[in-house]
């Protein structure tokens, strides 16, 4: 079968950067006491995909029962950037990430979709010397089912059925629903909360012994 385009997670896909974050964000919040800490860290496990705004919006709303404005937002997405920035540029890849991305890539349009801030994914990116291996880059700027679609309505030659979208998590999963792509999940077997929910998804715990 040809493939029309990829589009990639980044975050436990390409590289093994999750409990990176998921530590940044206890930390964010271990002032509030161990029981916010661990609601946080939970809450950030199911919800793998979802803009970090969104998530602090959830944790003051629900959480800690206080108001939170534009200017809290920025100021702790500035502290978590600061926190996992360097970590997640040093961070393992998941395995066969690279070798993949150099088999496909000139063939292949390979795209990232991330909930990421962009300027923060571009920089990581950028560090990690995976820049040529995409035609786009896409952080939280939009959901990622608004970014598939924007992709999807500019380049027409792109069947949504020969197209695919490896992903770790429940919004990745949805936006391939949404916008009828084929999705394959890099997740552990073990630990994925995707799996949980939707135990029938086809899926690798790597991209070593992938097969389509």
């Amino acid at each position: 079968m040809k493939y029309d385009a990829f589009f990639f997670d980044f975050d436990g896909v390409l590289a093994d950067s999750v409990e990176v974050k998921t530590e940044a964000f206890g930390l964010l919040f271990e002032s509030y006491g161990k029981d916010v800490k661990e609601k946080v860290i939970k809450y950030h496990r199911q919800n793998g995909g979802m803009s970090r705004v969104e998530k602090f919006k959830h944790y003051y709303n629900n959480f800690l029962n206080e108001p939170i404005n534009d200017e809290k937002i920025l100021q702790l997405s500035k502290k978590l950037s600061e926190l996992v920035v360097k970590k997640v540029i040093q961070c393992d890849e998941i395995p066969g990430a690279k070798n993949f991305l150099e088999k496909w890539h000139k063939r292949i349009p390979c795209y990232v979709i991330s909930a990421a801030p962009d300027d923060e994914l571009n920089e990581i990116i950028k560090k990690r010397e995976l820049l040529k291996f995409f035609k786009g880059i896409y952080g939280s700027s939009k959901s990622k089912i608004e970014h598939l679609s924007f992709i999807l309505k500019n380049n027409k030659k792109y069947n949504p059925e020969k197209c695919i979208f490896w992903g770790d998590a429940v919004s990745d999963y949805k936006a391939s629903v949404h916008c009828n792509i084929k999705f394959r999940g890099i997740v552990s077997k073990k630990k994925s909360y995707l799996l949980k929910i939707f135990p029938d998804i086809k899926y690798s715990e790597s991209f070593v012994d992938f097969k389509f």
